[in-house]
């Protein structure tokens, strides 16, 4: 619907302009107004058909929620296949190198698709004004403001079906819940927050409104959820309501519970619950969206001047070392994220200020210089520029990186490197790179304008020559001999 009111208004506009030269300017100003006026209609209009579209939607969710309570068991937690990495990195300098050859691939995966925006129109904020709100809650440090909501408006007695149905009536047809969702659709804005973001949002929010009841903020995460357009649901543990999501990946670790080939995850409090749920498997409307699990935006969350971190690389001779200084708000959060594949992390993105900082400092040092050349100076980067760390050694556990997350820690290890040294090569010099899957390793080979002598995979006819961040004083098209016979999977990266 808001592609339809701006495509009209930009005709609008067009109309306007052809005849504003053919007419003196008082005809012209009164064809202005017309114009304007009858744009404003029937924006109104589409606007009142949504929202009835919308209301016939909660009158018959409502409805029907009374006789769509199923019991459901829960299937165990999976647990992420943990890459066996090696030790301490190989150095081209003191290890036996394979000869310049293809090696063959065992699989070549397609690159993740992305699942489109949900069709909000979001509200008007006006750019760089100061508003006060009175109702303030903190979000990962940063203090967050919504307009005054009458908490009476969601009440139910107990939690059975019925009064559940008639609480959802109750919410859906009183007009502070549109100015509450707008308010919640503002701050995803101002904080730049992902789909998985925006859920803890609407979760901490909650927890302001009813701190005493976790089940009247289980009823508003879930309602405001849906009402965004997105696909949760009610689950009941014995006496407690909870959210529950369909995530558009899988999530490791977790339990979850399958309904119409669909996997759905508690969320908040009652996340590690197993064992039967009775659960409200009614579906507000076909083709609701799934939480994106990739992480698209980085959050712009209040940064704490006291815990600052700053990296510097340190170990890199070839260049003066490259300092950011990192926001650990945004790191809480990305420890906070669920545990995904290991490719997921690769489709994120770097915050502001650190890829500015990043960005401007190698493409100063690579400028002038060749394919090759530049390749080789990002393989060098990444192998010297970080100490090198296995995740068990550092954290005791399977933890993929976030691309900030490598500015942050001490070290990082061979899945951190190569999903950010492809980041470097996509962004800073437009060369596609695929990843090459060992089962105790992950590199990268990369497609260049022309041949060089190296090893190299062939992916859809193309030659890839392996670069491996991994391998100290290693250089484009270098395959350490222990790797020689293994065949990886190459997985591609989304443009």
């Amino acid at each position: 619907m808001k592609k339809t009111i701006t495509a009209t208004l930009l005709l609008i506009l067009a109309q306007t302009t052809c005849i504003s030269a053919q007419t003196s300017p008082g005809n012209f100003e009164r064809f202005r107004q017309e114009k304007t006026e009858e744009f404003m209609k029937w924006r109104q209009e589409k606007q009142t058909e949504f929202e009835k579209y919308r209301q016939r939607l909660n009158e018959e969710f409502a409805d029907m929620m009374e006789r769509s309570w199923k019991n459901y068991g829960s299937t165990a937690p999976e647990k992420r296949r943990e890459r066996p990495e090696p030790v301490k990195p190989l150095d081209a300098d003191n290890v036996k190198i394979s000869q310049p050859r293809e090696i063959p691939v065992d699989v070549v995966t397609p690159p993740e698709r992305a699942i489109p925006d949900i069709p909000v129109t979001l509200p008007k904020v006006t750019p760089g004004r100061q508003v006060t709100y009175p109702v303030t809650f903190t979000f990962y440090h940063t203090t967050c403001g919504i307009n005054t909501f009458d908490t009476s408006a969601l009440s139910f007695n107990d939690l059975s079906s019925k009064s559940l149905s008639t609480a959802w009536r109750r919410l859906s047809n009183s007009g502070a819940t549109s100015q509450l969702l707008d308010d919640c659709l503002r701050l995803r804005e101002e904080l730049n927050l992902c789909d998985w973001g925006f859920m803890k949002l609407i979760e901490t929010m909650a927890a302001k409104l009813y701190p005493r009841s976790t089940d009247k903020q289980a009823f508003l995460t879930v309602f405001l959820l849906t009402q965004a357009g997105y696909d949760t649901k009610f689950a009941m543990r014995g006496n407690k309501l909870c959210p529950m999501f369909h995530p558009s990946h899988k999530i490791y670790s977790r339990p979850f519970y399958n309904l119409g080939n669909k996997d759905y995850y508690i969320s908040g409090p009652l996340a590690d619950t197993t064992g039967s749920l009775s659960i409200c498997d009614l579906d507000f409307h076909s083709g609701a969206t799934p939480i994106r699990m990739v992480m698209n935006r980085i959050p712009s969350f209040t940064s704490r001047p006291e815990a600052k971190r700053v990296y510097s690389s340190a170990l890199w001779k070839k260049a003066p070392p490259v300092e950011v200084e990192v926001n650990p708000s945004v790191i809480e959060f990305m420890n906070d994220y669920p545990l995904l594949d290991w490719q997921l992390y690769g489709l994120s993105q770097l915050s502001a200020p650190i890829k500015s900082r990043i960005y401007q400092a190698l493409a100063v040092i690579i400028d002038g210089m060749d394919e090759v050349e530049a390749v080789n100076t990002l393989l060098d980067y990444m192998q010297f520029g970080f100490n090198y760390m296995t995740d068990g050694e550092q954290f005791g556990y399977e933890k993929p990186f976030f691309f900030d997350e490598n500015f942050y820690y001490p070290a990082n290890d061979c899945e951190d490197r190569a999903i950010l040294f492809a980041k470097l090569v996509k962004s800073l010099l437009g060369l596609d790179v695929v990843y090459l899957n060992y089962p105790r390793h992950l590199a990268t080979a990369v497609k260049f304008s022309s041949d060089i002598k190296g090893t190299y995979v062939i992916v859809d006819g193309e030659k890839y020559f392996v670069c491996d961040p991994t391998c100290l004083h290693g250089k484009a098209g270098v395959l350490a001999a222990v790797y020689a016979n293994s065949r990886p999977k190459v997985v591609k990266i989304a443009e």
